[in-house]
């Protein structure tokens, strides 16, 4: 494999605008990847069989990839490869084995984890197109009051919701009248919500505060009225945090932090919980149905010396219900979830996923390398919230696109300096200038 091929072949950064064509082209596209007209998890809300088609049109990108382009992959291309084919395929496997749970449900359970290949899906199309940052800019913006719009509509009724579904385990939810235990439950579940915050992250990388001003307000106020999800509110304000602690340091890989934290916090986060477990005592951050849910994975995971269980479909006697007697989910504990279904398999896809990060951050040194590991960085501190490995795919797809295609706009920069650094004393003051710049 040639050391300096890459599928996308993108030049440096160019202020050369891009054609119409070509920023609609980015518009739909992302708008697509993205999720946010991807059918919700109560089916509720948007569009049936989105989802799978875009996972099949992603699977023949990948034949064509490894068909005609192989020799062009570099280790990003194999990483995203590994990581899915191993977190689609062994999770099922370990279900059969565990819970004889047919290999075709479990396949069909871990469908979204297909969608990190949607990556070459969106580099396929847009490899080719140059794109300023002029350019990125007003893509995210059309993508934010998109998502937005697509948002309200939803939400308030405007376009109608979905109904009927005969594969639904959540029919009682289309019948007449029926009522919600939770009041945030009716809207939290729409898709898309990534773009609402990927604009703001931008303009924040960038360092135009007061340009994200009005964004982050109204991301506020869909936060507030419409997704309603604490998790996802606390996400946000860690990235506006790791954003702006990071863009100060892209001179820097940032190597050691992104070795570091994760690694800190997954061995604290499971220190902890098995102290509160050896000790019979909650979770403090956990209410009791989550200290129920924790204390039932983590006896299963002891007592088969942590294997994998995989995950049981809901399509399969109700879930984990038949089994445990509880309605279990894994993404509900984090990083205990993650033990249960993975096992000790979790540390390598952790560590592929890190070094995935990691080379686009070196390789590619720009603004969404920086907002890829924030978010990355983010995944760690709430990592007992969260499967960092299953949930925000698209997101984790979609910025994979943006790097590449931004191309590395920082090096360029801090070698120009470290060269001046070297030259002769400027000749005049405005050479001087130039050269301090």
């Amino acid at each position: 494999m040639n050391a300096e091929a890459t599928i996308l072949k993108v030049p440096y950064y160019t202020r050369i605008g891009a054609s119409f064509f070509d920023k609609l082209s980015a518009l739909i596209i992302f708008s697509v990847l993205s999720g946010l007209f991807f059918l919700s998890d109560d089916h509720r809300f948007g569009l049936v069989f989105l989802r799978e088609g875009i996972i099949g049109l992603s699977l023949l990108t990948v034949l064509y990839f490894l068909i005609a382009k192989k020799q062009e992959m570099d280790k990003a291309d194999w990483y995203i490869l590994i990581l899915t084919a191993l977190s689609f395929i062994m999770p099922p496997i370990f279900a059969y084995l565990h819970f004889h749970q047919p290999l075709p449900l479990g396949l069909l359970e871990e469908r979204r984890t297909l969608l990190y290949l949607t990556y070459f899906l969106g580099i396929l199309y847009l490899s080719n197109k140059k794109y300023s940052e002029d350019d990125f800019s007003l893509i995210l913006k059309s993508l934010f009051y998109l998502g937005l719009l697509w948002s309200i509509a939803n939400a308030y009724g405007i376009i109608p919701r979905n109904a009927g579904f005969s594969f639904s385990v959540h029919a009682e939810q289309f019948g007449e009248g029926f009522l919600y235990a939770d009041a945030r439950y009716e809207t939290r579940f729409m898709e898309g919500g990534f773009l609402l915050s990927l604009y703001p992250y931008f303009l924040l990388a960038r360092g135009q505060f007061k340009k994200a001003i009005i964004p982050v307000i109204f991301l506020i106020f869909y936060m507030a009225f419409i997704n309603q999800t604490r998790g996802i509110a606390l996400a946000i304000v860690l990235n506006f945090v790791f954003i702006s602690f990071l863009r100060h340091r892209v001179e820097k890989n940032n190597i050691s932090l992104a070795l570091l934290m994760p690694t800190v916090f997954t061995l604290g986060y499971f220190a902890y919980f098995l102290y509160a477990y050896s000790i019979g005592k909650g979770v403090f951050f956990y209410d009791d149905y989550r200290n129920l849910e924790m204390n039932l994975f983590m006896r299963e995971i002891f007592n088969n010396m942590f294997l994998p269980h995989g995950a049981v479909s809901l399509q399969f006697n109700g879930g984990f219900f038949s089994i445990y007697g509880i309605n279990a989910y894994i993404s509900d504990v984090g990083l205990v979830g993650l033990l249960f279904k993975y096992g000790l398999l979790v540390i390598p896809f952790a560590i592929i996923y890190v070094m995935l990060i990691m080379f686009l951050n070196k390789k590619y040194n720009n603004t969404f390398s920086i907002i890829m590991l924030a978010l990355m960085l983010t995944k760690f501190i709430t990592l007992p919230f969260g499967d960092f490995l299953g949930r925000g795919i698209e997101e984790f797809a979609v910025l994979m696109i943006l790097v590449r295609l931004q191309g590395d706009t920082y090096a360029n920069k801090y070698i120009a300096r470290v060269r001046r650094r070297w030259t002769s004393r400027p000749s005049n003051a405005f050479d001087e200038a130039n050269a301090n710049a």
